[in-house]
């Protein structure tokens, strides 16, 4: 049984959550409820629960410090996050931290917690694999080092996920197996950035352990001791250890690089990037060697000609925050949607592109930036389709796929599979979207024949441009909006001429024409003929 304990500083949520679904039946029991942080924390750091359910939001200590303060004591489990407060910031900071989900209380349902707690109990399964003993490597270090390498585990499962200092946790760590340790930080990407992700693709957590078992044979072939395990929720991976031979650090890890890369394309159709530390006197320096990783990988988002960079004190590019607007194109990235004008949509994605390049904006900006264009642009889409949802996932789903991408170019390729993927429901829609257009500004014409008409009046009715009602108007019927206007106007006249019952002044007043004058000179020029002429021809026949 999964043990957990369940927080929220609303009783009667907490009571809910609890009666929710049977725990029991997805091998869960609930070992502890609490409603206040402190409490909470107590709890935690007692009982030490396989999963933890909290809410985002309390007083005093919140869920987010609650769950650094308990890992930071070392602290070890799985937890989802709940709030009612659809934030993408908040989703952000929760996922960094390692929630396996972020749930919307209000919309909380037995199914959205089951699919939750099965991705909790694997996160809790792999995060006990780390902290147990493991198959040791080929080492010099024989029977000894088996008998230390489940220390180290241990030490580096505090030191850099728990964020524990090194010291404060005393004792002696074995030098034998670990002399010159580094580390490597990896992070996987799909081959193909997409707009819309392959959700067999992209959930690397469904990989993990054939992941594990691939990538900790091809390390055997380069490392003398070696641990390999699974960072964060971002699907980053860490590899401590230190060399097999005599080769240079730079030798090794490019021959390593090289062999996963391989097997990534070959048996997941990923790649990865990887960002590889200097070498460290002693595994006490792993703290370090972690931030060296990350500054790596960070220097790979602006400079991504290699997958693989070492840390060699790299000066972190900075984008020019102030002249980055993204909402300067809203105007126009309406306009070409509502016109259905792909080559305008194509235009002004260009446009944007050059402001990403010039600007160089950081990651967390540039993926701010997509988010606010992906939800400015699929509002226009909404009702179109009964598939809408499928076409256009839920912001938190593009949130959390951006956040996996490793490079600004990563960011600029979805950007331009965004717009593919826009170009083409503009092309699907537009045929039906003109033909209903044509029929509703025909349908306005016949019910207002009475008054004075103008192109103006109708595009008004149809909230569209008068040009874009027009261009389109005239390549779909053949005809401009005003010929068929007065063509429809005169067919009128026609019939009530047949009647015999009225004098011209009072038809042209009946259709809306300025004089009787004007209505003469309207009719003459549809059909060839002044009024009073047609209705004598019409006497005569």
């Amino acid at each position: 049984m999964y043990r957990i304990i369940l927080i929220d500083d609303e009783p009667l949520i907490l009571a809910g959550i609890a009666s929710l679904i049977n725990w029991e039946d997805y091998g869960c029991t609930i070992i502890g409820k609490a409603s206040v942080a402190t409490e909470a924390r107590q709890m935690i750091l007692n009982l030490r629960p396989d999963i933890v359910i909290t809410d985002i939001r309390m007083p005093v200590l919140d869920g987010l410090q609650l769950v650094e303060s308990c890992k930071k004591e070392g602290a070890v489990f799985a937890f989802i996050v709940l709030t009612n407060l659809e934030e993408f910031s908040l989703a952000r900071k929760a996922l960094s931290l390692g929630a396996v989900d972020y749930l919307v209380k209000l919309d909380l349902k037995p199914e959205s917690l089951a699919a939750s707690l099965e991705k909790a109990k694997k996160q809790s399964s792999l995060l006990l694999k780390n902290l147990s003993l493991a198959g040791l490597p080929p080492s010099a270090a024989g029977s000894n080092a088996l008998a230390s390498h489940q220390e180290v585990r241990k030490f580096l499962s505090q030191t850099l996920l728990a964020k524990a200092d090194p010291k404060e946790l005393g004792g002696a760590l074995p030098a034998t197996g670990w002399e010159r340790p580094f580390l490597l930080l990896f992070s996987l990407r799909p081959n193909h950035i997409q707009f819309q992700a392959d959700e067999d693709i992209y959930d690397f957590r469904l990989i993990t352990n054939q992941l594990f078992d691939i990538i900790e044979k091809i390390a055997d072939r380069y490392f003398a001791s070696a641990m390999f395990f699974e960072y964060d929720r971002r699907n980053t991976y860490l590899l401590a250890g230190s060399l097999m031979n005599s080769d240079s650090l730079e030798t090794a890890l490019t021959g390593f690089c090289g062999r996963v890369t391989t097997a990534l394309t070959t048996y997941f159709e990923l790649n990865a990037v990887y960002g590889a530390s200097t070498v460290k006197a002693s595994l006490q320096e792993m703290p370090q060697a972690l931030d060296e990783a990350f500054t790596s990988l960070d220097y790979y988002y602006y400079n991504s000609s290699s997958p693989l960079v070492f840390y060699n004190n790299q000066n972190i590019h900075h984008g020019q925050a102030k002249n980055f607007n993204i909402n300067l194109f809203k105007k126009d990235l309406s306009a070409s949607v509502q016109q259905n004008d792909s080559g305008r949509l194509r235009e002004v994605f260009r446009q944007i592109l050059e402001l990403f390049t010039s600007c160089q904006p950081g990651k967390e900006q540039a993926t701010s930036a997509c988010i606010n264009i992906y939800t400015y642009l699929y509002s226009f889409f909404e009702g179109d389709r009964e598939d809408f949802q499928e076409i256009f996932p839920y912001t938190i789903n593009i949130a959390e796929l951006l956040g996996n991408f490793n490079s600004l170019s990563d960011i600029l390729m979805w950007l331009e599979s965004f717009c593919d993927k826009l170009c083409t429901l503009l092309s699907e829609r537009k045929s039906v979207r003109s033909d209903t257009l044509i029929e509703q500004a025909k349908a306005y014409i016949e019910e207002h024949l009475s008054e004075k008409l103008a192109l103006a009046d109708v595009a008004e009715y149809l909230s569209i441009s008068s040009g874009h009602l027009s261009n389109t108007f005239k390549k779909f019927t053949g005809v401009t909006i005003s010929d068929y206007i007065a063509t429809v106007k005169i067919d009128r006249a026609k019939e009530l001429i047949h009647t015999h019952k009225y004098l011209m002044y009072e038809i042209s007043d009946m259709l809306g024409f300025e004089n009787p004058y004007y209505f003469s000179k309207v009719f003459k020029k549809v059909t060839g003929v002044a009024p009073r002429e047609y209705e004598n021809m019409k006497r005569l026949s």
